[in-house]
């Protein structure tokens, strides 16, 4: 018989819907950045226009993550599907470096042979429209996140904050390449604001990517957990006799914890249930999002 889905591909299945919300936002203003960087001939729009198009394409593949990962079954990964959601994060992250790669070199060679914007009116209308609509999509998905964290959502709302700080940038550019239009080093803003586009773009990829490429790595818990781990093991010393080590995991938003301890061999296991529960309780409530397992053992964990 198939497993019944449970709270948690629920919870997925509430996810896939905000990234696709956030995929349809992205790709509402592509025909519009698109017609505007045709005629305006401005570096600016064009590399706002290839940030788009990469995010567009980065929330669209984590769309499909999302949905695939809400249509399992709810025993099929023991751990969870953090590890499905990291490597989505990290795609977002690869498509925002192609498209960093891209802007760079169109700046570097509009320094070298800077030409004449014009008729960067449409551009300039629709990145007022997108800043404010990224605005509200960061803020919204930053408040999802704060309740109910996860890489992929996380790495959404890092995404959208550097869409609305690189429209912004865009709005600025374009506002004073026309405010200053005739002036002889007027040439020079575009290709400078979309430099100040890529280091939006160079920030957010950093943030993904340092934090779901770790994660991918079973990276060792903070300091900061360990020592509340060691300070619980301090207040139950008197209730095993050693401590053979420590193992961890992340998947997506929890960590999984494996403590293994020995005990003296006359007590009961009853009463080696006891302690083990109570350091269970005790750490899972000072460690959120925390799956604790001590495992009793006779010799140092391999």
């Amino acid at each position: 018989m198939a497993a019944k889905a449970g709270p948690g591909l629920s919870e997925y299945r509430t996810k896939a819907r905000y990234v696709r919300n956030g995929f349809l936002a992205s790709a509402s203003t592509l025909a519009l950045k698109l017609t505007a960087a045709i005629l305006s001939n401005s570096l600016t729009i064009f590399t706002d226009l290839l940030h788009n198009i990469g995010e567009t394409l980065a929330c669209f593949f984590a769309w499909l993550t999302m949905r695939r990962i809400a249509k399992g079954t709810a025993v099929a990964y023991e751990y969870g599907y953090g590890k499905a959601e990291s490597l989505s994060s990290l795609l977002v992250a690869g498509v925002m470096v192609l498209s960093l790669v891209i802007a760079l070199a169109g700046a570097v060679e509009r320094f070298r042979h800077p030409v004449d914007t014009h008729r960067v009116e449409l551009g300039f209308f629709v990145a007022v429209y997108a800043t404010g609509l990224n605005t509200i999509l960061w803020h919204r998905k930053r408040r999802i996140t704060r309740s109910d964290a996860s890489p992929i959502i996380e790495s959404q709302w890092h995404l959208f904050r550097s869409k609305a700080m690189a429209n912004g940038c865009v709005v600025g550019g374009l506002g004073l390449d026309q405010w200053f239009e005739g002036a002889p080093w007027a040439i020079y803003i575009d290709p400078a604001a979309s430099l100040v586009v890529c280091g939006f773009l160079a920030h957010s990829i950093y943030n993904v990517w340092s934090k779901n490429a770790a994660d991918l790595l079973d990276r060792a818990l903070d300091e900061s957990l360990q020592l509340v781990i060691l300070r619980a093991l301090a207040s139950h010393f008197d209730d095993y006799v050693a401590f053979h080590g420590l193992r961890s995991r992340h998947s997506g938003k929890t960590v999984y914890i494996e403590l293994f301890l020995e005990f003296e061999g006359s007590k009961t296991m009853a009463e080696v249930q006891k302690t083990i529960a109570s350091l269970q309780s005790e750490l899972e409530r000072h460690i959120p999002g925390s799956r604790i397992v001590i495992a009793p053992a006779t010799a140092k964990a391999v």
